[in-house]
């Protein structure tokens, strides 16, 4: 079972909406929560937003409606953190992940071939960093107009 199946069992949300029901929202939660535990980008790397199980503005409206619906401040945390790895995921990167990806190198290789592999792996996310981080600020703007994120936790 995963972390969102587990946080959300034995609840009974509010009954307040936004464009989802919260029991839609719900399904849609759970299925990005299991997402997220098989697919989500190493950190420092993004991926296509067609290989999220829902469009990225569903999973947004999804975890917004939860947020609002259940007054849980470990499960509200979850969520939040949820929200902002939607930033990994941009339109038009293609089929393949991009960035620094250890998993995927040899290390017992040449030294210089391996410098080399690194160096490509992250000029490959030269175009992709600053809209990452410009869609963290977005989101991190949008939790805190849904009074989820307060300006004095620093991040």
């Amino acid at each position: 079972m995963n972390m969102f199946n587990r946080l959300f069992a034995n609840r009974k949300p509010s009954p307040d909406t936004i464009k989802l029901s919260v029991e839609s929202a719900h399904k849609v939660v759970q299925q990005y929560g299991s997402f997220l535990e098989s697919s989500a980008p190493l950190p420092g790397c993004v991926a296509d937003s067609t290989q999220l199980p829902h469009c990225k503005d569903t999973i947004k409206e999804a975890i917004s409606t939860c947020i609002t619906a259940i007054s849980d401040p470990v499960l509200t945390e979850h969520l939040r953190h949820g929200y902002l790895m939607l930033a990994a995921w941009q339109e038009d990167v293609g089929d393949k992940t991009l960035g620094l990806d250890f998993t995927q190198l040899n290390l017992d290789q040449d030294p210089m071939e391996l410098a080399e592999l690194i160096q490509q792996q992250s000029n490959s996310m030269d175009n992709w960093t600053a809209r990452v981080e410009a869609d963290q600020v977005s989101l991190m703007s949008e939790l805190r107009l849904m009074g989820a994120y307060a300006k004095q936790t620093g991040t």
